[in-house]
């Protein structure tokens, strides 16, 4: 942590708000002040020992805004913004990720309730360096501007602490500031979870329609049912960022299904629904559906349901599972869902809001399956092509995002930034290759990634990994052999695997022995395997059409 004022108390209170989210978090903390020369200097021990993220600290009185009335708004804004991405540049420079809280305005500002109408007015000027602070590319944001609105600006500074000690937060409000960093820096990891599951009878509308029927119960008919529908439009708008949504009701099937699609007032449709699993099972049993279906850890699951008991059941059976405790009145749901932070979406990318039209695809391939022959006929009827090409700078963000999120399929699970994805794609001494995959059903964009080091006659496997929505579907052949193509080009001769064994990635211990590659045994922790570049025919797959198949290339 890297601060202009004293945050001790943040210091400490960040591992617990890590733990809350599911992340281990090991807090140092520089000198009080010493931002620039802990950057800047080479001899600093943030520089000869880096941590994983520096943590910038700003305080709004690094900004003088006193001085307004003298200087010029315009070079307060670009002198600030040059001050801290410039940091941020250091930073990077030492392979040393950067998490930037902004500035919060003041609580008095001398041009009033007007003030963001005058652009040289204190919480104008916080307001522009803020929004180009936001813009950073490569940089978790911890929006603490939000946060104090949402807090109070009064309540979130507490002056005497200031003047006594140089505390620029108030003790009320470091909690929730401790959450917000721990939960930024959770989803750059990919700990945000990807679906929410909900309960129907009064916790999508009002009432339950086993008793009621499909007219007597109610969304935006009254004033409590208008609490539900802005609780489902929440909900919406979650699905439009790439959560997934599904059901789990204890419900008959056909009651549950016709409901959904005909309750009068409904905002969620069956189609903005992955999966509705509705019996009389255990909801613990339901939800393990709901991940089953979706291909999802049940650590990816967030649960939401009106009843106590069935929150207490799913809390008791699967820890695992993020558990909402929705409150007794429905119009505090959406306050309820809304300051998850094991939501917090981090950077989205394309993929993210391309995702739910894939889990629409996986539902309708599911069908499929149940009616194909063969796995083999499955596959073939799936109608699948791929896309492999080099890792480049238009497609950093998403190569980044699946290699912090990916867990089952991920042979080594090695962590990387944009950043240092962009150094390697641009060493030669490395081959980075990206994978996309669409098939009849759905575009699932990309999701694959691999990346090999070439030394010498060899070239070592150092990542691969593909999203849980493609698994089983030979597309690691696919990346594996361009992979190889790529490695023989330079004149290497053996294509070498490896395999770090973790809790989540036990599906692809044997991945290497089932596509033919011979052991090697231990090295550096990993099992290692080996195969001769000239038995990559060994790779191929029939069941999908593209680059590196031998069949056709889709250009997209």
């Amino acid at each position: 942590m890297l601060a202009t004022s004293t945050s001790d108390l943040l210091v400490r209170l960040l591992p617990a708000a890590g733990l809350a989210v599911g992340l281990g978090l090991e807090v140092t903390q520089a000198p009080y002040g010493q931002v620039e020369q802990e950057l800047f200097d080479a001899g600093s021990v943030t520089r000869r020992e880096p941590p994983d993220y520096v943590l910038l600290v700003p305080s709004v009185d690094d900004l003088a805004l006193g001085e307004l009335a003298r200087r010029d708004p315009g070079e307060v804004i670009a002198g600030a913004v040059e001050r801290w991405t410039r940091l941020w540049d250091a930073a990077r420079s030492a392979g040393i990720g950067v998490c930037q809280l902004l500035f919060t305005p003041p609580a008095d500002d001398p041009y009033g309730t007007a003030a963001l109408r005058f652009a040289q007015s204190p919480s104008a000027v916080v307001g522009q360096v803020n929004a180009r602070l936001r813009a950073g590319d490569d940089v978790v944001i911890v929006d603490s501007e939000r946060l104090a609105t949402e807090h109070g600006l009064r309540d979130w500074r507490d002056d005497r602490y200031w003047y006594a000690a140089r505390q620029a937060v108030s003790l009320a409000a470091l909690p929730a500031l401790a959450r917000a960093t721990a939960a930024a820096l959770a989803a750059e990891q990919g700990l945000s979870r990807r679906c929410v599951v909900v309960d129907l009878d009064n916790t999508l509308w009002d009432g339950v329609v086993g008793e009621e029927g499909i007219d007597g119960v109610a969304v935006d008919a009254s004033p409590r049912g208008e609490a539900f529908a802005a609780f489902q439009e929440h909900l919406l708008a979650l699905h439009r960022r790439g959560i997934a949504l599904a059901v789990a009701t204890k419900n008959d099937a056909d009651l549950a299904h016709r409901a959904i699609a005909e309750v009068p007032g409904m905002r969620l449709r069956p189609e903005h629904l992955a999966a509705v699993v509705a019996d009389w099972r255990p909801k613990s049993e339901q939800l393990r559906e709901v991940a089953a279906r979706l291909s999802l850890g049940l650590e990816n699951l967030t649960f939401a349901d009106d009843n106590p008991a069935e929150r207490l059941e799913v809390r008791r059976a699967l820890p695992q599972v993020d558990v909402v405790e929705l409150p007794v009145n429905p119009s505090d749901y959406v306050a309820a869902l809304a300051g998850r932070p094991t939501l917090e979406p981090g950077r989205l990318t394309s993929a993210d809001r391309q995702r739910n039209a894939s889990y629409a695809g996986l539902r309708a391939a599911a069908q499929l399956r149940e009616g194909a022959g063969s796995l083999e006929d499955f596959l073939d009827d799936l109608a699948m092509e791929a896309v492999v090409r080099p890792v480049d700078e238009t497609v950093l963000p998403r190569v980044a995002q699946l290699l912090q999120k990916t867990n089952q399929f991920n042979l080594t699970t090695r962590r990387r930034s944009a950043q240092e994805v962009a150094a390697l794609a641009a060493d030669p001494r490395w081959v980075c290759r990206w994978l996309s995959l669409r098939d009849r059903l759905a575009d699932h964009g990309i999701v694959g990634v691999g990346f090999a080091e070439l030394r010498g006659d060899e070239a070592v496997v150092d990542t691969l990994l593909l999203s849980c929505r493609v698994i089983g579907r030979t597309a690691e052949r696919l990346l594996l052999r361009e992979l190889g193509r790529a490695a023989a080009e330079a004149g290497c001769t053996t294509l070498v695997g490896g395999y770090r064994a973790t809790d989540r990635n036990v599906l692809v211990a044997d991945l290497y022995l089932q596509l033919g590659f011979a052991p090697q045994g231990v090295v550096d922790g990993e099992q290692r395997y080996s195969l001769p570049l000239t038995a990559l025919d060994k790779l191929a797959t029939r069941h999908i059409a593209g680059a590196g198949s031998d069949e056709r290339t889709v250009q997209r």
